[in-house]
Formats: C-alpha cells, sequence, structure tokens
C-alpha cells in the first residue's frame, strides 16, 4: 500500500469525525467543541497537504489526478470558527466536500496501478489546482449559506475569484507576448476561461438575495473543481 494512502486515510478518518463533531455541536451544543472541530480541520488539511506531496514523489506509480484530489482536499479541509448555526448541518456540511475528495482520492489509490502516472507538474497546472483548493472551500461555505442564509460566504470566494482572474490574464498576456494572440483557441482554454467567467458572475450575484448567489457559487465552484482535475 502506498505510503499516500495512509496520509490519506488518517485525513478522511479525522473529516468524518470533524463532521460527527459538528452534528452533535449543532444537536447538543457543547462549549469547546466548535474549536475542536476547528482543529482536526486543520490537522487533516496538513495530513493531505503531506500526502499530496508524497502522491506528486509517486508519480510513476499514482496517476495526476490523484495528487490534485489529495492537495485540493488539503486546501479545503481547514475550516474557521463559526459562531453556531441554527441549523446542524449548515455547519457540518462545510466539511463534506474535502471528505469527499479526500475519499475519492483513497479509492483511487486502492485501485489497481495502470502505471500511467504523470509527476509532470507545470506551473499553470499547479495554480489551477490552487484555485480548485480555494473553490471547494468556497463549495462548503456556498453549500451552508444555502441551508442556513444567516451563515456568510467569507475570503476564499473571494480569493478564489482574484485568484482565477490572475491567471486567465496571466495566461492572456503570455499568448499575446509569445504569438501576438490573446488565445489559441484550444479546448483547455475555452474551458478555464468558460470557468472563469461564471466564478465571476456567481461572485457579482445578487448579494440581497444569500441564498441565490450562494447556489451560483456552488456552480462555479463544482465547474472549477471539474476544470481542476481535468486540465492537461
Amino acid at each position: 500500500m502506498p505510503v499516500t494512502a495512509i496520509f490519506a486515510g488518517l485525513a478522511g478518518g479525522m473529516l468524518l469525525a470533524a463532521v460527527g463533531l459538528a452534528l452533535w455541536d449543532g444537536f447538543r451544543p457543547t462549549p469547546g467543541l466548535s474549536r475542536a472541530v476547528w482543529a482536526i480541520g486543520w490537522v487533516a488539511g496538513t495530513l493531505l497537504l503531506v500526502g499530496a506531496m508524497l502522491a506528486w514523489w509517486e508519480g510513476h506509480r499514482l496517476s495526476s489526478f490523484v495528487w490534485r484530489l489529495i492537495f485540493m482536499a488539503a486546501l479545503a479541509a481547514p475550516s474557521g470558527i463559526r459562531h453556531r448555526h441554527r441549523l446542524p448541518w449548515s455547519s457540518a456540511v462545510r466539511t463534506l466536500p474535502a471528505l469527499i475528495l479526500a475519499g475519492i482520492a483513497l479509492f483511487q489509490i486502492a485501485g489497481p496501478v495502470d502505471g500511467n502516472g504523470d509527476s509532470l507538474v507545470t506551473p499553470m497546472k499547479l495554480a489551477l489546482v490552487f484555485c480548485g483548493g480555494l473553490g471547494t472551500r468556497s463549495l462548503g461555505e456556498a453549500l451552508s449559506e444555502i441551508i442556513d442564509p444567516t451563515s456568510s460566504i467569507k475570503w476564499p470566494a473571494a480569493a478564489t475569484c482574484a485568484l482565477l482572474t490572475l491567471l486567465v490574464s496571466g495566461a492572456a498576456l503570455v499568448n499575446l507576448w509569445q504569438r501576438g494572440m490573446l488565445w489559441k483557441g484550444t479546448t483547455e482554454e475555452g474551458l478555464l476561461a468558460g470557468t472563469w467567467l461564471a466564478w465571476v458572475a456567481a461572485w457579482l450575484g445578487p448579494r440581497e438575495r444569500p441564498r441565490l448567489r450562494a447556489v451560483l457559487i456552488t456552480g462555479a465552484a463544482l465547474l472549477l473543481c471539474w476544470t481542476a482535475l481535468t486540465f492537461p
């Protein structure tokens, strides 16, 4: 069994425990339990980050898809301490996206090795995966706001929008410098531009209707995750 699977499994178990504790705190409020959930999230994120580095190191055996999953889950796992929500699920659901990504990665590691690993990490790929991790964290915040509109989407969504804008602008400037055109017209660039437009539209959505805006951010975050995981 790859060492990456051990770190992913430990982190997945901790995230599952964090979801359970958040639900318990919602049904039976306990002083200090929210801080325990916060600490578990950060420890799980650290374990996933180590696992992502190992997955990258084992690129000859593990596919690029695995380290992207683990790295995105590592960025999405930590969560800030929130005031107690009215609905238990509104707090627990913030950890679910990271838990799902870690679970998929663990399933992929446990599967048969196809020998088609990819250890090449380009700056564009790494930056997009970083944006995908923040987008996954924003997804949890958006799902929490859909359940309980009294919560609010904080800095992850704004940071994701800013980083995506820088990424798309940088890619366009590189193309302009090298080829004299902003876009080459490839499928990858079209997907990246579409993801950026969807995220900007969601972030600039109606702030007076927080639940609708959270739904838009959820859709944009899912598209961003797909783009980060499939970008060649």
